[in-house]
């Protein structure tokens, strides 16, 4: 167990990134949409995350690529692989380094070059699912907010 080291520290002062759909359904999003040629719903989802994460909403060149790093991250989201908090880190660092490199959003990258630039977060953050635990779910933390509840309330007695 000691080669394993121990789990990374979460990122302190963030908010937690929560996605309102899976993975699945947000490739698919990006399928009807790149064929019909609109952002409508990727802008929506783009804006609901930025909103989350207290963030500006991005010009609308750079939607679709921040639209593909969510779908990138969804997966790993689903399987434990990065939590929520790390999600809204590695989100956040790479609209930020999308803003400043390129703040056109020209050239988009590719969904493929995109997949490797969170991997190598991912990688450099040495962030990994939690052997022998299943992912959190939303009930999960809702369980939590109400053991921390009444837990606050028994302090004073």
């Amino acid at each position: 167990m000691a080669a394993c080291g121990p789990a990374p520290l979460l990122p302190s002062g963030l908010a937690e990134l929560r996605l309102g759909e899976s993975a699945r359904s947000l490739a698919r999003t990006v399928a009807r949409e790149e064929a019909s040629g609109v952002v409508a719903e990727r802008t929506a989802v783009v804006g609901d995350v930025l909103g989350q994460l207290l963030a500006p909403s991005p010009p609308a060149a750079l939607v679709p690529e921040l639209f593909d790093v969510l779908v990138a991250i969804a997966p790993r989201m689903e399987s434990g692989a990065i939590s929520p908090a790390w999600a809204s880190y590695v989100y956040t660092s790479y609209e930020r380094d999308l803003r400043r490199e390129r703040s056109s959003g020209a050239p988009r990258r590719s969904p493929a070059a995109i997949e490797t630039a969170v991997q190598g977060y991912v990688e450099f953050f040495r962030l990994r699912a939690r052997e022998g635990q299943r992912a959190p779910t939303l009930e999960d933390a809702g369980f939590a907010d109400t053991l921390e509840w009444r837990n606050e309330r028994r302090l004073g007695r």
